[in-house]
């Protein structure tokens, strides 16, 4: 799901930690799609809201139960926002990023 989305192992890390809060290193979510590290119920919840993939679907397919909590309203949209933008080049990236911090302040 994260190469259909241009992340890199790198990019799929930052991206987490940015959606959800929550930092795991890079080689987790490698370990984690090449099934060498066990998919835990967090990581669950995290890939439902990065990848826009209900946690239900998700534990139909693994066997693993979500937490009780949800990837909360800050991740609304995210999913969309990630598969949007993965055709575009650094530069372009960049000048959304540019305008997205400017729209916080």
């Amino acid at each position: 799901m994260a190469r259909n989305r241009n992340l890199n192992w790198t990019a799929t890390a930052k991206t987490f930690q940015a959606v959800t809060g929550r930092y795991w290193s890079a080689a987790t979510y490698g370990g984690v799609g090449h099934g060498r590290i066990q998919l835990t119920p967090e990581l669950l919840l995290d890939f439902s809201a990065v990848f826009g993939v209900g946690s239900g679907d998700l534990a139909a397919v693994t066997g693993i139960e979500p937490p009780c909590a949800s990837p909360g309203p800050a991740t609304a949209g995210v999913a969309e926002l990630i598969w949007d933008v993965r055709r575009l080049t650094a530069s372009q990236l960049q000048q959304v990023s540019d305008l997205a911090e400017s729209m916080r302040k």
